[in-house]
């Protein structure tokens, strides 16, 4: 087993060889920031010039350039004029430079858009105008709304009332299918339990019609039950990537049974191949049965799963324990890719905080796993958590004959001060993986996932 250190750009590899450099390319998840707010959008809107101006620079080398300005930073931190948006204004400017600049710097700018309670209606008046000439630009939408209030020292004041929520109100009249190049909806904080049959119905009208839309994101939200959930993520017709994060259900446990029942009737589209489930803040007993419910409708399709477990309330292991003995993996015989994220040792919990790893491991029977891979809390984190790992159960998990196919593992966001040590608790924690399967690859990167990407998820 060769190991590859990743410090930023730098990439070491070790091997009884010896030491060299090699590049290294993890993207199995991504994340998903960047937004541009609709008030930004609509002020900064590239005019085009009455004079055209030609460029001399090759069209390759203008888009290149452009896409590393989408790399920079929203804010300049030192600029006491930072608030403005540092990539925004900057891709302004490029986008007045020339007229073969536009386009690309238009793509980028109008390229995704976030939609909160304070722009939504501005917005979809925007968007009715027969004027509007970015729809066809937007190919990531992210609708907010907000479930309380805050005053100007960020402490919470009260949370909302009803009447105080939009997002269920606009999506029964809301077509997404005037957005012809929509790729990735994100919605948070919705209420879709507040939605009448009567709406929920026409929501999911909307919904379905859109064949672009590959990648969901659903953070934060409330349901009225399950049924009410998963008729939701039915509703999609081209789903490749779902992201759950801290869902709700409004509708107590005794109800359970009869919307499991329902669901069965109901297929997830068959193209969805990567599922990230983060317990999150509104995890539940309630939500141990349809968490496990959806990994199994995924199904055959299922190759890319992430489990994430960022809640550390009390109770919150046991809730964990019963997802994890819930799961049934024999509905996911593709399964190529698992994550474990957001581990983290507490003082409290002991080994408990990482011990569900080889228990799960071991509830995979098929064969066609290629990569593990567990991603710490954060880069700041000691070496509690890795010391924490039940090195030995993993190691003795994946040396059975059904992980052959097994090529790499990975530990993501270790301190990068630490990655001497890191390397070595790994090396010695996997040495007997290693000896039974040498052509497996371990990396330790300081990062979790590569810069400057636009998706949560990439199969």
């Amino acid at each position: 087993m060769s190991i590859v250190l990743r410090h930023n750009a730098a990439s070491l590899q070790f091997n009884d060889a010896g030491l060299h450099a090699a590049s290294t390319l993890y993207g199995n998840m991504v994340s998903a920031y960047g937004h541009m707010p609709i008030d930004q959008i609509y002020l900064l809107s590239p005019m085009s010039s009455t004079s055209p101006i030609q460029s001399s620079f090759p069209m390759e080398l203008i888009e290149e350039i452009l896409d590393h300005v989408e790399c920079l930073p929203d804010t300049q931190s030192h600029s006491s004029e930072g608030h403005k948006g540092w990539r925004v204004a900057t891709l302004a400017s490029c986008s007045l430079a020339c007229r073969a600049w536009l386009p690309r710097s238009r793509y980028h700018l109008f390229g995704s858009v976030h939609v909160t309670p304070q722009n939504y209606a501005s917005f979809l008046q925007l968007v009715a105008s027969p004027f509007c000439t970015f729809i066809e630009s937007i190919h990531k939408l992210s609708l907010s709304d907000r479930d309380r209030t805050f005053d100007i020292s960020g402490r919470e004041v009260r949370e909302l009332e009803e009447k105080e929520f939009w997002i269920h109100k606009a999506l029964p009249n809301f077509a997404l299918s005037m957005f012809p190049n929509i790729r990735m909806l994100m919605i948070y904080y919705a209420r879709f339990d507040y939605m009448s049959e009567v709406d929920f119905s026409e929501t999911l009208i909307h919904l379905s019609i859109p064949t672009t839309i590959t990648h969901l994101a659903l953070d934060r939200c409330i349901f009225f039950d399950s049924n009410q959930l998963i008729r939701t993520l039915a509703s999609f017709n081209s789903l490749e990537s779902v992201f759950l994060k801290g869902l709700s259900l409004k509708r107590d446990s005794p109800h359970e049974d009869t919307n499991l029942s329902l669901i069965a009737q109901l297929e997830l589209p068959m193209s969805l191949s990567s599922l990230m489930v983060d317990t999150g803040i509104g995890f539940d007993g309630r939500s141990v049965g349809w968490m496990a419910k959806i990994i199994s409708m995924v199904g055959a399709s299922l190759e890319f799963l992430s489990i994430t477990s960022s809640k550390s309330l009390l109770g919150a292991d046991r809730l964990l324990d019963e997802l994890y003995d819930a799961i049934d993996f024999d509905y996911n015989p593709n399964l190529q890719s698992i994550t474990f994220d957001y581990l983290c040792h507490y003082q409290s919990v002991g080994p408990k905080s990482t011990g569900h790893i080889p228990l799960v491991l071991r509830k995979i029977t098929s064969s066609s796993v290629r990569e593990v891979i567990l991603t710490l809390a954060d880069n700041h984190s000691s070496l509690d958590t890795l010391y924490a790992i039940d090195w030995a159960s993993i190691s003795e998990v994946l040396s059975e004959k059904n992980y052959s196919s097994l090529e790499r593992f990975f530990v993501l966001r270790v301190n990068s001060r630490q990655l001497d040590e890191a390397v070595d608790i790994t090396m010695d924690g996997m040495k007997g993986l290693t000896e039974k399967n040498p052509s497996v690859e371990g990396f330790i990167h300081t990062d979790g996932i590569p810069a400057c990407q636009d998706e949560f998820l990439l199969p």
